[in-house]
């Protein structure tokens, strides 16, 4: 009976780690898909062509992205703005619920 209870508590600390590690790769997947769909905004609104980059930063809600604030400017107010707005236009879909609460960091424009 005594080697059932570490074996338990191996067993348990196994699943966590798999979950954790299911969850890190949907988190994975889901920044990329979003850095996809934002460069993608900044490029059909023209300003991937400027040679310039942003960072922006989105703090994520359980719905999508809760604000969009400048992390980096380009250098550029005008820039900054007009990527800043194709960001906030961007339909972010729910993220995985490990991302609810934190904020992710995106740089976007020509790189």
């Amino acid at each position: 009976m005594n080697r059932i209870i570490p074996l338990a508590g191996a067993l348990l600390i196994a699943i966590a780690g798999a979950s954790a590690a299911n969850a890190s790769v949907g988190s994975d997947a889901w920044v990329a898909k979003t850095k996809a769909a934002l460069q993608a905004k900044v490029e059909a609104a023209g300003l991937a062509d400027d040679g310039k980059t942003v960072k922006i930063k989105l703090r994520l809600g359980s719905a999508g992205a809760d604000s969009v604030t400048i992390a980096e400017t380009s250098g550029s107010a005008d820039f900054d703005t007009a990527v800043k707005s194709a960001a906030k236009d961007t339909d972010v879909t729910r993220p995985p619920s490990d991302l609810v609460g934190r904020t992710v960091t995106f740089t976007l424009g020509q790189p």
